[in-house]
C-alpha cells in the first residue's frame, strides 16, 4: 500500500487538465435541466394559472373575513382540481431530473477519478450514471432510518420532561440537561457518518462497480481533511450568498423603495406594480443568474472533494477498481 498522501481537496475539482469537460459537461446539464422545467410548466401552464388565481382569491377571501370578523370559507381555501391533479407530473419530472442529476455527477466523477469522458459531454445513462443515481435512494434510505432515531430519541426527552414535571414539580436540572446532549450526539453523528460516506458516489464510480457502503474505507483516516474541506466550501457559498443578498437589497431593493414615494401602497396590487421596475427585474435576473453560477461550482467543488478522495485510496491500494463497465 502506498504511503497516505495528503487530501488538498477543497479545489481539486477547479485543477488545470488537459482538456475541459468540467464546464461542458455543467452546461449541458444546465440546458437539459431548464429545458425540463421549462417544458413541465408549459405543458402545465393551465394548472399554474389556476393556482395564481386561487391564491388571490383566498388573500382576497382571507382579507374580506378579517374585516368581516367572521372565519375564512372553507371551500375558497382548497386549490383547483388542476393543481391537484399536477402531482403525478411532477413526480415524474424529479425522477427525470435526478436521473439527469446522477448522469451529470457520474460524468464529472469519472473524469476527474479516470480521465475519461462519453456520451453527451460525459453525460450518458450507463452504468456509472446508474450506480451515482442507486446512491441516493442509499442516502434516502439512511437519512429516514436517522430521522427515526432522532424521533424515538426526541420522545423519549419530551417523555423525561413531562414526567419530572409531574405534580407540579421543577425539572431537574438532568431532566433538561440530557435532551441537550443527546441532541447535541445525534447531531455530531449526522456529521460523522455524512462525512465518512460523502464519497460513496466516488467510490462507485472508482471501483466501476456499485460500492456505497466501501466508502467507509475511501474516508478511514480521512474524516478531518474531508470535514475541512466541506466546512470551507459551505462557508465560502455562504458568504458568497450573502454578499450577493445584501448588494441586491442595496443596489436594486433600494432603487424599488424610491419608486414607491414616501406613502405606503394601499393594496397588494399597489405594492407589486412598486416593485414591478426594470431595475428590480434586472436585479431579480442578476440574482438568479449569480446564485446559479455559485450553486454549480459549489456542487462541482463537493464532487471534487469526494473524487480526490476516491482517487487516492485507489493509489494507495485501500480500493481497488474493477474490470467491469
Amino acid at each position: 500500500m502506498a504511503d497516505k498522501q495528503a487530501l488538498n481537496a477543497t479545489f481539486f475539482a477547479f485543477r488545470k487538465r488537459e482538456k475541459a469537460v468540467l464546464l461542458p459537461a455543467t452546461l449541458v446539464f444546465a440546458v437539459l435541466a431548464i429545458g425540463m422545467f421549462v417544458g413541465f410548466t408549459a405543458l402545465n401552464w393551465q394548472a399554474f394559472v389556476d393556482y395564481m388565481n386561487w391564491a388571490a382569491s383566498v388573500s382576497a377571501s382571507n382579507a374580506t373575513a378579517a374585516a368581516n370578523g367572521t372565519p375564512p370559507s372553507m371551500d375558497a381555501m382548497m386549490p383547483p382540481q388542476s393543481v391537484m391533479a399536477i402531482g403525478p407530473a411532477y413526480l415524474l419530472l424529479l425522477l427525470g431530473y435526478y436521473i439527469l442529476l446522477a448522469s451529470y455527477e457520474a460524468a464529472c466523477l469519472r473524469w476527474m477519478i479516470h480521465g475519461e469522458t462519453g456520451g453527451l459531454f460525459g453525460l450518458t445513462l450507463g452504468a456509472d450514471t446508474w450506480r451515482v443515481y442507486f446512491s441516493y435512494w442509499i442516502w434516502l434510505l439512511l437519512l429516514i432510518v436517522f430521522y427515526i432515531v432522532c424521533a424515538i430519541v426526541a420522545g423519549g426527552a419530551v417523555a423525561s420532561v413531562v414526567i419530572g414535571m409531574q405534580g407540579g414539580a421543577e425539572p431537574s436540572a438532568s431532566t433538561v440537561i440530557v435532551p441537550l446532549i443527546a441532541g447535541f450526539l445525534m447531531l455530531c453523528a449526522l456529521i460523522y457518518f455524512g462525512v465518512r460516506f460523502a464519497p460513496a458516489a466516488a467510490t462507485s464510480i472508482a471501483r466501476k462497480k456499485f460500492a456505497f457502503f466501501d466508502a467507509w474505507t475511501v474516508s478511514k483516516g480521512r474524516f478531518w481533511g474531508l470535514l475541512g474541506a466541506f466546512v470551507l466550501l459551505f462557508l465560502m457559498f455562504f458568504v458568497f450568498v450573502i454578499a450577493v443578498e445584501v448588494a441586491f437589497v442595496v443596489m436594486v431593493g433600494m432603487s424599488a423603495m424610491g419608486n414607491i414615494g414616501h406613502a405606503e401602497p394601499q393594496s397588494a396590487e399597489e405594492a407589486f406594480r412598486a416593485f414591478a421596475t426594470p431595475q428590480y427585474m434586472a436585479g431579480v435576473i442578476a440574482i438568479i443568474l449569480a446564485m446559479s453560477v455559485a450553486s454549480m461550482m459549489f456542487y462541482v467543488a463537493l464532487f471534487g472533494v469526494n473524487a480526490r478522495a476516491a482517487a487516492l485510496a485507489l493509489e494507495e491500494g485501500k480500493i481497488t477498481g474493477s474490470s467491469g463497465k
